[in-house]
């Protein structure tokens, strides 16, 4: 075995402990953030800065303009692209920010409060302090920088919260939540500067068109993915009332934040490595496959746990008089059992410059999202949920399979193959878990969850250790890790 490979193997390790590491404090800074924020402040502060999130999130999409991806995909850059890349990000940002401030008035007449204007305007701050460390970020993961990557994500995490919680117990209110976000960019710029090598030319406002068009291709894709993401909550609260909306957000929530906590770290270290081995085919489809089989033994089990247990759960964490959750919750969760590898094809198109191939996609995708939403809506939240599953199996999967096979070296059996074990393990746990004895189950919600866990996780194992593919799979990151603790 020659030494890159291994250095490589070493690399990916390290980069996904230190991500693993950094993500955990993160979350624990979140936790605290949720608990110290919500006795220092009261609801309607919560109320008014979250007025402001769907504009301000939806304006950032055109923050950096896909630039930032660009500049970790490319096989080689020059200094005068990073400087056109960084002007143009800066002036997105810029843009961004400008757009933002212009609303505050509108917004403010929108909701018929005053206060608004400020808060608008602080929420759009941000927006041009992350265009601005985009460049040394990037670079950053370019390089496969991941420990340094790590530090500035847990000093941001930790800036924006200190910044918040001392605001708030000094008595500035709803301030207090626009200064966090502030805070933890203007740290997180400062951060990202301290350490990086690119020090930027004369403006320029230019830039290589096959760089602009990778950009724009990763921000339509983005564009028409918001989109469809946030439509259902718009149909749900305008036709099915607020306590509908309010049921299903918690059930998205509650599945959609782990997922979150684990795809989008894990997407920053492997999109800088497989741009790397771009052209190593083989090697690109090997990699990319076992980082899905690992993927998917760590997370769709636990989905299909919990939707299996959905009732359970939902008693756990919110209580009784949240049990309407349940059914919508089951519903999110059989859709999720497919997303965690789903998700991971984005990295098969932006590591291979076939962003505009992934536009198209997600056209298709959000149409046929959209679809299922109004078609479900007939139902509730409960239809809408039930309608979004359904239809990812059935024109969603099959059309993002044969897309994968077109673009290669990864191949529509490849996706299929790792979905449909976990789908058939998840059936033959959810067949045992039913034919347990019911004194068993009603015991206790808790006991009933753990058996559902064992369940999902021994037949998911249990199928893998059979195939061959994923056995060789296992193997190979068996491997990969013995070799490094040596």
């Amino acid at each position: 075995m020659s030494a890159e490979p291994l250095q490589f193997g070493r690399v990916a390790l390290r980069g996904g402990l230190l991500t693993v590491i950094a993500q955990g404090i993160k979350i624990v800074v979140q936790f605290l953030s949720v608990i110290v924020l919500a006795r220092l402040l009261i609801p309607e502060d919560f109320g008014l800065v979250a007025s402001v999130s769907p504009i301000v999130a939806f304006v950032a999409l055109f923050q950096n303009l896909g630039l930032q991806q660009a500049v970790v995909q490319r096989k080689e850059i020059s200094q005068r692209q990073l400087n056109q890349v960084f002007w143009m990000s800066a002036f997105a940002g810029l843009a961004s920010t400008a757009v933002v401030v212009a609303l505050s008035p509108v917004v403010a007449s929108y909701y018929g409060d005053a206060r608004m204007v400020g808060i608008t305007i602080g929420a759009g701050l941000p927006l041009f302090l992350g265009s601005l460390a985009a460049m040394p970020l990037s670079l950053m993961n370019r390089h496969l920088q991941f420990g340094q990557l790590a530090i500035n994500d847990v000093v941001t995490a930790i800036a924006g919260f200190a910044t918040a919680a001392v605001a708030a117990y000094a008595g500035m209110g709803y301030w207090s939540l626009v200064l966090g976000p502030a805070a933890s960019a203007a740290v997180g710029l400062l951060a990202a500067w301290r350490v990086a090598r690119f020090r930027p030319d004369k403006p320029v406002l230019k830039i290589d068109r096959d760089i602009m068009s990778f950009g724009a291709n990763l921000t339509g894709f983005n564009l028409v993915n918001f989109f469809s993401r946030n439509l259902d909550n718009i149909l749900i609260g305008k036709f099915s009332g607020a306590i509908e909306l309010g049921y299903y957000d918690r059930a998205y929530k509650l599945l959609l934040f782990p997922l979150q906590n684990i795809n989008q770290p894990l997407t920053r270290l492997m999109i800088p490595l497989l741009s790397r081995i771009q052209d190593d085919k083989k090697r690109f489809r090997d990699i990319y496959m076992q980082t899905n089989w690992v993927l998917a033994a760590v997370t769709v089990p636990a989905i299909a746990a919990l939707t299996l247990t959905a009732e359970q759960v939902v008693g756990i964490l919110f209580g009784d008089r949240w049990l309407p959750v349940a059914p919508i919750f089951a519903w999110l969760g059989i859709a999720g059992l497919i997303q965690p590898i789903s998700s991971t094809t984005g990295w098969i198109f932006i590591c291979q410059d076939r962003t505009k191939t992934m536009f198209r996609w997600g056209i298709y995708s959000s149409i046929t999202t959209v679809v299922a939403f109004i078609v479900g809506l007939h139902w509730g939240a409960v239809g809408v949920a039930a309608a979004y599953a359904i239809s990812g199996y059935i024109l969603r999967v099959p059309v993002l399979a044969v897309l994968v096979q077109r673009v290669g070296p990864v191949t529509a059996m490849d996706v299929l193959l790792v979905q449909g074990l976990f789908i058939v393990s998840a059936l033959l746990a959810w067949l045992a878990y039913w034919l347990l004895p019911l004194s068993l189950i009603a015991r206790s919600d808790f006991l009933a969850v753990i058996l559902a866990v064992l369940l999902n996780y021994g037949f998911a194992f249990a199928l893998m250790l059979l195939l061959p593919q994923s056995r060789s799979a296992l193997s190979a990151i068996w491997s990969k890790v013995a070799s490094n603790i040596r």
